[in-house]
């Protein structure tokens, strides 16, 4: 089964494709509409695609598929430019489509998702920085990408912690790289904010909005015996994955330490923001998600014994399996 999903063929393809609309397949037949808080209070970029789908549920289930396929890619193209777990394989691609039907209710239109899109190529438009001389005006790209993704999802605002460790992790810290880092992650807002100005809509709503979209504690995500066991149970397998990769880290290339190493800032600040922001609830796993399936890919692929491989990577397909047939 491992060797099916790792694969570069396009059988694997074709498989990712299948798993994708087999998991899909109930919010794709049964769509509802998506009930979030964000839904409810949307950021100014989001809202424009809350109007595009209002009368398609359909369509919006379509347009997350789409966005998850997309994000798959990249995923796969990241590792393969980059090389830094070793082996070009589809098993990113394959792990977060499978983990993408973790939590039942996330499988819905959200904002997670495209600002996680975006945060992607902001940490790609890091990755870029790396050993080039003068100043690196590709901080201003990364950080513009987020500011962009936090019009959508304001709380992937937290995500711009992850750019100022990238600057200490690639680059020796320059003050003035991080002032241009900061301008790009301030001019979506300067715009939005010259936006509402010109055409003379309430500025004092604006930033009641962005306020209230971090403060207001949502409902708790009600997590079932069920849900708890198989979490508890892929939880343990992501330990032993990190556990693995800080037994081999050293011996690893400079570059895929660093990437690693930023990696896991998106996963600590993923963690974060769960815990302490009051607003951020279980759609954040799609964040959450992008580190995961890396550190699982490291540790499917370098593991010798390739029938216990298996064996994991089956646990993790059938968790998911599980949770979609209850």
């Amino acid at each position: 089964m491992l060797r099916l999903y790792r694969g570069i063929g396009p059988g694997t393809i074709l498989l990712i494709i299948i798993s994708m609309g087999l998991i899909w397949l109930q919010p794709l037949l049964n769509p509802v509409e998506p009930s979030m808080f964000h839904d409810n209070n949307p950021a100014p970029l989001y809202s424009i695609l809350l109007v595009f789908f209002q009368d398609s549920p359909r369509g919006a289930v379509i347009f997350s598929m789409v966005l998850i396929l997309v994000i798959s890619v990249y995923l796969v193209n990241f590792n393969t430019r980059l090389f830094f777990i070793n082996e070009r394989t589809f098993l990113p691609a394959s792990l977060y489509v499978i983990l993408s039907g973790f939590v039942k209710s996330m499988q819905v239109l959200n904002p997670v998702l495209p600002a996680s899109l975006l945060l992607l190529i902001a940490i790609d438009r890091l990755l870029v920085s790396y050993r080039k001389p003068g100043v690196a005006y590709n901080l201003f790209d990364a950080s513009l990408f987020i500011g962009i993704a936090a019009l959508i999802y304001t709380n992937i605002i937290w995500f711009y912690i992850v750019i100022v460790s990238g600057i200490i992790i690639f680059r020796s810290f320059n003050l003035r790289e991080l002032m241009i880092s900061i301008f790009g992650l301030l001019l979506p807002f300067i715009i939005l904010y010259a936006v509402y100005y010109l055409t003379g809509r309430d500025l004092m709503m604006l930033n009641d909005f962005f306020i209230e979209s971090i403060i207001t504690e949502v409902s708790d995500y009600y997590w079932s015996p069920e849900l708890i066991v198989v979490s508890a149970l892929n939880a343990l397998i992501f330990i032993l994955a990190l556990l693995k990769l800080s037994g081999v880290f050293n011996t690893k290339k400079i570059r895929s330490r660093k990437i690693f190493s930023l990696l896991t800032w998106v996963l600590l600040v993923s963690l974060a923001a769960y815990f302490a922001v009051p607003s951020v609830s279980v759609e954040m796993m799609y964040v959450f998600l992008v580190p995961l399936v890396y550190f699982l890919t490291h540790y499917l692929v370098v593991m010798r014994n390739k029938k216990i491989a298996n064996y994991v990577f089956a646990i993790i397909l059938f968790s998911v399996v599980f949770i979609q047939l209850s």
